[in-house]
């Protein structure tokens, strides 16, 4: 699937790469679409996620851009702050109630030149622990950024009592 994935869009035949992706389980795609690009690096499957959303925007799509300027794309100028675009719009589409969209956004906090503040990753952990209040990245990220911050005291107990109110 890879090769097909990769002709498609490297010959800018679009129709024909988002009727497979529609056809196929979508993380299946996002799999063989990201190995495509890691060979080839060009920047016609960015193109094809940009038709893809003009056509529905949706977090899917979002998260694939993401993935692909987090990995293949992470050299290239820039490539960090429209991953920060995509796992934004990411999150607003799922109304930060997505886990994956909102570590997504953790990610970016983690790379050498973060591009979140410990306020917003801490922000951003509370909310996954709402949701999943057993998810060990947010909890250390969680710890990590309160040492850094006013020595602000973690209740994790409290989070968990939050979420069955």
């Amino acid at each position: 699937m890879k090769d097909l994935i990769k002709g498609h869009i490297l010959s800018g035949e679009f129709d024909t790469a988002y009727r497979l992706m529609s056809e196929v389980d979508f993380l299946e795609f996002e799999e063989h679409f990201i190995s495509a690009a890691h060979e080839e690096e060009s920047t016609m499957f960015y193109t094809f996620i940009l038709d893809s959303i003009k056509k529905e925007e949706t977090s899917e799509l979002h998260d694939l851009a993401f993935l692909l300027h987090v990995y293949p794309y992470s050299e290239h100028d820039g490539a960090f702050y429209s991953a920060y675009y995509h796992a934004e719009r990411s999150m607003i589409l799922t109304e930060y109630k997505e886990v994956k969209s909102l570590l997504q956004m953790l990610l970016l906090h983690a790379i050498p030149e973060p591009l979140l503040s410990d306020k917003q990753a801490f922000d951003i952990s509370k909310q996954i622990l709402k949701i999943d209040p057993d998810n060990k990245v947010a909890r250390n990220i969680m710890k990590e950024t309160a040492k850094r911050m006013d020595k602000v005291v973690v209740d994790f107990s409290q989070l968990s009592n939050s979420q069955n109110a």
